[in-house]
């Protein structure tokens, strides 16, 4: 566990940066290691790594968003640009348009059936909620574009944001863009609110021509016995946010110390008679720049999808929580599903997520396969330390004594879980 953890969040992987040879090489060192172990390859054309060819370009100039407010006649436009009256977070395309919908979301009769297909997206939040608990089924919707005001706390965040270009997400072939994320000054929100209901709202941003990259996945098995078409996912991702401004993000606990989780269980539960049901571990690459690897996934399946009967993602394990007891663990999304209740009956040391307002359950890889339906929350023991995201999360602050238990804590609840006739299911109402 401390070998492979130190090579991935040591200096020859120069932080494993999405999408760059750093991960291609992280992932040729996982590929190695589960062959050691016994696991058999799981991507196409039994090979160990799936490679997702994507599109990608830049921003090279300040989107500019367009409104008419329907003042007069003849309203001249009222035009926002990115750093000043907004900040664009999530861009798709160079250009977006749609006709204008307002939904109050302290009115209790609002719901996301309401929401038009298309359409640009008007949200007034809650009292209290910040960027990273907006409800997912608005921000996640067939709109065109969500907007909303800055939420109080997230002022410095937005601030950094506002100083750099926004990204456009890569895309993975014909695959529909999802909506464009705008965040609006407290004081600019009002001139859009004013806005007839129906009034096309559009964005403009300059980008480069496409460009082509890739993103790469580890895919490696233990295949079943009597039920071997019934599948347990494991997962983490194996990537991180490489080298910015000349600092290397070494990514120790977000997320080598998830993927080396899955490494481990990996090598222990290979050490074991084989399990009624297929283990599959995947180690997906390029998550920090929109999941990409785990869409891919799903775009790609290496099985069928339906026959997915839970996953568990690992994501930043190398800390305890100073709000849990030690060695404890906790899982995104214990309200939505049977899973980790049932978990912890078979000896899994874990609890419900203590910290619901950082909204962790769609933040991660699991996400993805949960918004297809497949039961997938992930399993964590991030206290939120002031190191996530910055240059200092390295190896010095590895706690490998809490890391070794809770990897060792999994392993006797995975193996009930791969031998049992136990089909985990959404609570009512909690499906994504």
């Amino acid at each position: 566990m401390r070998a492979n953890l130190t090579y991935l969040a040591g200096p020859a992987l120069h932080g494993r940066g999405s999408g760059t040879e750093d991960e291609h090489h992280a992932a040729q060192f996982i590929a190695r290691r589960l062959k050691q172990y016994g696991l058999v390859p799981a991507a196409e054309n039994a090979h160990y790594i799936q490679t997702a060819t994507l599109r990608s370009r830049t921003v090279t100039k300040a989107p500019v968003l367009s409104f008419d407010t329907g003042d007069s006649a003849n309203p001249p436009p009222v035009d926002w640009t990115h750093g000043k009256e907004m900040v664009v977070f999530a861009l798709s395309e160079s250009d977006v348009s749609g006709p204008l919908q307002k939904l109050d979301l302290n009115d209790e009769t609002t719901s996301p059936t309401a929401i038009k297909d298309g359409a640009v997206l008007l949200l007034k939040l809650k009292p209290g909620t910040t960027m990273k608990n907006v409800p997912a089924s608005y921000v996640d919707s067939k709109t065109a574009m969500v907007i909303f005001s800055e939420p109080p706390g997230d002022q410095e965040m937005v601030e950094r944001r506002s100083q750099r270009m926004p990204r456009v997400s890569k895309k993975m072939g014909d695959e529909p863009s999802g909506p464009v994320l705008v965040v609006a000054k407290p004081e600019a929100i009002p001139q859009l609110w004013a806005a007839t209901e129906g009034t096309i709202v559009k964005l403009h941003a300059e980008v480069t021509p496409w460009e082509t990259s890739h993103a790469w996945n580890v895919l490696a098995k233990i295949e079943g016995t009597t039920e071997k078409d019934q599948i347990i996912l494991l997962s983490a991702h194996l990537d991180h946010l490489g080298v910015k401004n000349g600092k290397t993000y070494p990514g120790a606990d977000d997320d080598a110390s998830g993927t080396v989780a899955v490494m481990e269980l990996a090598r222990a539960l290979a050490r074991h008679p084989k399990p009624r049901r297929t283990i599959v571990f995947a180690l997906f690459g390029s998550e920090e720049t929109g999941l990409i690897g785990a869409r891919y996934f799903l775009k790609h399946p290496p099985c069928d999808l339906q026959d997915i009967v839970a996953n568990l993602e690992f994501e930043m394990m190398g800390r305890s929580d100073p709000k849990l007891r030690r060695d404890q663990l906790w899982l995104t999304g214990w309200e939505r599903t049977n899973l980790g209740p049932e978990l912890a009956t078979h000896g899994a040391r874990l609890v419900g997520d203590p910290h619901p307002e950082q909204g962790f359950f769609n933040r991660s890889d699991n996400y993805a396969l949960a918004k297809e339906g497949i039961v997938a929350q992930t399993v964590s023991s991030y206290g939120l330390h002031k190191d996530y995201h910055q240059p200092t999360d390295a190896l010095a602050k590895i706690d490998w004594q809490h890391l070794d238990r809770a990897i060792a804590s999994m392993i006797a609840p995975v193996t009930w879980l791969a031998n049992s006739d136990f089909v985990p299911a959404w609570n009512e109402g909690m499906k994504p």
